[in-house]
């Protein structure tokens, strides 16, 4: 017969297989030795820890599956019922697992009042004493109640609280399906050949699988309260057993009785390996193994020590550790492996670069619409991406389309961007706009004009990324190496991508600048049409939004809010539109009807702005600015803080430069009784901290 040794074709298979046959025939001869004495003291030894050790890892196994049961319990309790007074139940098979995994029967909701509502399956005699029993000693912790029902095994039952927060709560009940909890039954989880029985603090069994004799739980209880290791042998007729038993402590993480479990094992099977003496050969495969494991560590260790580089190497690229290398010198796959897991990584790790690159200018697309913001991120993210000696973004000034801004960065470690104006021919436009996606330059052949700025004499070389808007040259990028660089096919591809993103920034921020721009304009437009009702208020919305905005900087308001206020200043008597110009303009003191006339401008202005959904936080600026900080302006009366700071803020501009300009009534103040009394109403009439701004900003 011809034998197939295709699989030693692997030069691991080859030296894994020699090592095999070698070792396998070693232990052949020392078995023969064994002798029937030691074999079977072994094996009671060996009997009594794995009895012990099985009954220790079933009670813990029970107090895991405790654990379970309450989790499931309290993930009922907070998904299912959201309600307490209008209970809903999901899927049962879904909540109290299927027929092979069930780990409840049954489920019922014990309300405050100490009624009893069954949501699902049927409780077995449980009443309202036997919980009352149960949850005197910690009404906080999980109760587990063990009923008997004069049949094993005993009923099971578990209540927790739906609100921990309240001193008295409803709580939810579970009946345990007791052949999931105790690990026998449909699901046999003991050792073969194994025996179990559980008994709690006071001797009452809980589940047995053999009958219990007072004599075995007097010795069991014993052993327990004495603390000393709980195993010994007794008799039942002619028949002898190992016992070993292990406690079970309950208490500790929930208000029920301690448990031991007891587990037995005949002392038949515990020595029918004996009888099986003479048929050897698996004592021998399995003994021949263990001689082979350690015969053959040295070279196991030498295939699997690769293995191991390259699992720490997929660590560390999991980690977002692209740079790291896996260095493997074993002459055979394991080093092809580590090869092409390098390489791998050498392209992930310039695939996330790139994507990274590409998020922190969308962050900076999104937190702000600077332009100056936008270029220097993209300067420092390709700077780095590209490990490049120099960077500049050459951007066209619109006023003069032959004149380019350029923003030049040679350190990273330089906070500030050097900036330069230059101007370059047609023919370098022509040579950019025919080279679209991206253009290689040897400064060796000469300097091309649009690189007149970077290119410095230690350059050797530059990547130029042309920039176009609706097909329209805008600018460039410009990388310079003082090396020479050899661009891969994915980086070319990387840098086209990224100074598209550049471009579509740099439109969205000239846009939106545009829009504020236009914006900015109407508003003024808006409130010079409003003081071009009367001769004598002309300019006055000007004059008071400049001055607003000086003391809302000297008082350190944000932007945003500063953009705010402006706003607000420009329209803040918009609702002068609907007030008679006889009276703005009349010459002497205004009747108390037409003062109320007056009086009602501001609320006219926040009544015309209010339908316009952006001008949303103007209203208070419009509506309040006539409030006095003592609580006696209008129309509202409010007063101290209650008035809106921007709000306080347009009313000392507002006063100040309506008493130092004419009026039809009387002649501007000078500017030092001005100021004089509105430093004599402060705290009274203004805010007191926005007339110390105020002064400092007419200082």
């Amino acid at each position: 017969m011809k034998i197939d040794r295709s699989f030693l074709r692997s030069k691991v298979a080859r030296r894994i297989f020699i090592l095999f046959i070698l070792c396998a025939l070693i232990p052949i001869a020392a078995l023969t030795l064994l002798s029937y004495t030691q074999v079977s003291q072994q094996l009671k030894k060996q009997c009594m820890g794995r009895l012990y050790n099985s009954a220790k890892s079933h009670g813990m196994s029970i107090y895991e599956r405790l654990l379970f049961l309450e989790t499931n319990l309290n993930l009922i309790g907070s998904t299912t019922f959201k309600d307490t007074n209008r209970l809903s139940i999901l899927n049962p098979e879904k909540i109290l697992g299927d027929h092979e995994t069930k780990r409840f029967t049954a489920l019922a909701l014990i309300k405050k009042t100490g009624e009893i509502n069954q949501l699902y399956g049927e409780l077995k005699d449980f009443s309202m004493e036997l919980l009352n029993k149960s949850i005197k000693i910690d009404n906080e912790k999980t109760t587990i109640i063990f009923q008997d029902n004069h049949n094993l095994p005993s009923t099971v039952y578990m209540v927790i609280k739906l609100d921990h927060n309240s001193l008295k709560s409803d709580r939810l009940l579970g009946q345990v399906e007791t052949s999931y909890l105790w690990g026998i039954g449909y699901k046999n989880m003991l050792p073969p050949m194994t025996d179990l029985c559980l008994v709690d603090q006071f001797r009452k069994v809980l589940v047995s699988s053999f009958p219990v004799s007072d004599a075995l739980l007097h010795r069991v209880m014993m052993k327990n309260d004495e603390n000393q290791t709980s195993f010994f042998q007794y008799n039942v007729g002619d028949q002898g057993f190992y016992v070993s038993s292990w406690p079970l402590f309950i208490k500790s993480g929930f208000n029920g009785p301690n448990l031991s479990v007891v587990l037995r094992r005949s002392e038949a099977d515990v020595m029918s390996p004996i009888a099986d003496f003479k048929k050897i050969f698996p004592l021998v495969v399995l003994l021949s193994i263990w001689i082979v494991l350690l015969l053959s560590i040295f070279h196991i260790r030498k295939s699997l020590v690769p293995l191991e580089k390259l699992k720490q190497g997929t660590k560390r690229v999991a980690q977002n550790d692209f740079k790291s290398r896996v260095t493997v010198k074993s002459n055979d796959e394991f080093e092809d492996l580590a090869d092409s897991f390098n390489l791998m990584s050498q392209q992930l790790g310039r695939h996330f670069e790139a994507l990274t690159t590409r998020s922190e200018i969308d962050r900076a697309i999104l937190s702000s619409l600077s332009v100056k913001k936008i270029v220097n991120t993209a300067l420092k993210r390709i700077y780095q991406f590209f490990s490049c000696d120099s960077i500049s973004v050459s951007l066209v000034i619109d006023k003069k389309p032959s004149t380019y801004h350029s923003y030049i960065l040679t350190d990273i470690r330089v906070r500030k961007t050097q900036e330069q104006f230059f101007n370059i021919t047609s023919e370098d436009e022509q040579i950019l706009t025919k080279n679209s996606k991206y253009l290689l330059v040897d400064l060796k052949e000469g300097r091309p004009g649009y690189l007149a700025q970077t290119a410095t004499e230690n350059m050797k070389s530059f990547l130029v990324l042309p920039l176009f808007l609706n097909s329209i040259l805008k600018g460039s990028i410009a990388l310079g190496f003082k090396n020479d660089t050899n661009f891969s096919q994915d980086d070319l591809n990387h840098a086209r991508q990224i100074a598209d993103q550049v471009t579509v920034a740099l439109s969205n921020s000239s846009l939106v600048e545009e829009l504020e721009k236009l914006n900015l304009g109407t508003l003024e437009a808006l409130a010079r049409t409003v003081d071009a009702k009367s001769t004598w208020t002309a300019g006055h919305s000007e004059r008071v939004t400049s001055l607003s905005v000086k003391i809302a900087k000297i008082l350190g308001l944000d932007q945003k809010q500063i953009d705010t206020l402006q706003r607000g200043a420009f329209l803040h008597d918009i609702g002068k539109i609907g007030t008679p110009l006889t009276i703005l303009d009349k010459p002497g003191r205004l009747t108390d009807e037409e003062y109320e006339i007056i009086k009602e401008h501001p609320v006219i202005g926040a009544r015309i702005l209010e339908p316009i959904e952006a001008y949303a936080d103007v209203l208070p600026i419009v509506l309040q600015h006539h409030e006095q900080y003592n609580g006696k302006g209008y129309p509202h009366g409010l007063a101290g803080e209650d008035i809106a700071l921007s709000a306080r803020i347009l009313a000392v501009a507002d006063v100040y430069d309506a008493v130092v300009s004419d009026r039809p009534y009387r002649h501007g103040w000078i500017e030092e009784k001005a100021v004089k009394m509105i430093t004599q109403e402060a705290g009274t009439h203004f805010d007191p901290k926005v007339v110390d701004a105020f002064l400092a900003a007419i200082s």
